[in-house]
């Protein structure tokens, strides 16, 4: 920052596509909790539903959320920019694709023609066989990607799988996801509780799994695997936590009832207390076809939990040396590099955690992540008071 810099406090303006359960939604509420209030103001406008976390962040957060219901009436849009207008922001940053679009839309007809932020979610390894609709959309926003003043990406792979399907990332910068290692870090006491809670003995090994429910996950080939371990390591026990993982999913309940693991297999659905069930892990797993940057992997790791994981998005930059990385959509590599940890001699283990936790605090911490942000915003807001010049990105392309 240069000495013209405008100290007040900044509007931020979050849209987001919705306020899911799912990774993007609750790191942003994660990140909304975290923001300095005595540097930002903020609003929150989520494009679909009213949810669980938009009631969390208006009466825990004390931020105002308003949840427009597009899918049932298009016509809600126009109230976008009649929040945006009342509230005049400073900058707009926009959450997954449509968050992005909606913040660029409104932008030249907002008074201080806010600067726009995208921020980029979404891993596309898997996305050719997605619906073509879809794969259309995608095209539809790579077109305007060029008219935001900063393309955010949450990993280093997926701001350069954009490119391949026609994203302008000359002002693009990758700023990876946070854990707030203040909630996540090992708890032996945590550790015992949930053990206890699941009737799990003190001394199993167990393979944890926090994910919802989803085709990319591929939960199915976690039971898979636990399947093939099952046949010569029957005491490891299953963990699945996660929205629509409980008694109620058909689909992996005939896995396990097929693989003979009722005893073994338990099913949480979604939960408040996930620092305390993945301190319940030995391992933490994840399964599936495609991902950016997955937040579940470095929760784990400063649990002290080392992990194995799909070759896919930042799977490999995340877990480094630390835990085991598989090919995607193999159900016996997934099985023997559980075996390989179970089999491991404990001192060794006990090292391989220690070194995940390390990694987790000298590069992937809630705290940078959210200077990163007040800085952007810092920047943007200074550079759009004095209609100076571009940001300096970290990842200039195309």
């Amino acid at each position: 920052m240069n000495k013209n810099k405008v100290n007040k406090v900044i509007k931020v303006a979050h849209i987001s596509t919705s306020l899911e359960t799912g990774g993007a939604e609750v790191q942003l509420v994660r990140l909304l909790e975290k923001f300095d209030r005595n540097k930002v103001e903020l609003i929150l406008i989520s494009l679909h539903d009213e949810t669980y976390l938009a009631e969390k962040v208006r009466n825990e957060l004390k931020i105002p959320v308003h949840s427009l219901q597009l899918k049932k009436n298009p016509f809600n849009l126009r109230k976008a920019y009649e929040i945006l207008k009342e509230f005049n922001p400073d900058v707009i940053h926009g959450t997954m694709y449509e968050g992005g679009v909606v913040g660029t839309l409104f932008k030249k007809f907002l008074p201080k023609k806010p600067p726009v932020i995208w921020t980029v979610h979404e891993g596309l390894e898997h996305y050719k066989t997605e619906p073509l609709r879809k794969q259309l959309q995608l095209r539809l926003w790579s077109l305007i990607s060029n008219r935001p003043e900063c393309m955010m990406y949450v990993s280093h792979l997926n701001c350069e799988q954009h490119l391949d399907w026609g994203f302008k990332n000359r002002k693009a910068m990758v700023v990876t996801n946070g854990v707030d290692t203040k909630r996540f870090q090992p708890n032996l006491k945590a550790r015992k509780k949930i053990r206890a809670e699941l009737g799990i003995p003190k001394d199993s090994f167990v393979i944890g799994i926090t994910a919802r429910f989803h085709p990319v996950k591929n939960h199915a080939g976690f039971l898979k695997a636990a399947a093939i371990l099952n046949r010569t390591h029957p005491d490891v026990h299953y963990v699945m936590v996660g929205t629509n993982i409980d008694e109620n999913n058909e689909v992996l309940k005939r896995i396990i009832v097929e693989s003979n693991m009722q005893n073994t297999v338990h099913m949480l659905g979604n939960r408040e207390d996930i620092p305390d069930i993945v301190n319940a892990y030995d391992v933490a797993a994840l399964t599936s076809f495609g991902e950016a940057f997955p937040l579940t992997l470095g929760e784990a790791m400063a649990s002290g939990v080392p992990c194995v994981a799909t070759d896919v998005g930042d799977n490999r930059f995340i877990i480094e040396d630390t835990g085991r990385i598989v090919p995607p959509n193999d159900d016996h590599s997934l099985a023997q590099a559980w075996q390989e940890l179970v089999e491991m001699d404990k001192a060794e283990f006990k090292k391989l955690g220690e070194a995940a936790l390390q990694r987790t605090l000298n590069n992937f911490t809630l705290e940078e992540q959210v200077q990163k942000h007040h800085d952007l915003y810092d920047t943007l807001h200074e550079n759009n008071h004095n209609n100076s010049a571009e940001l300096s990105y970290s990842n200039p392309k195309n």
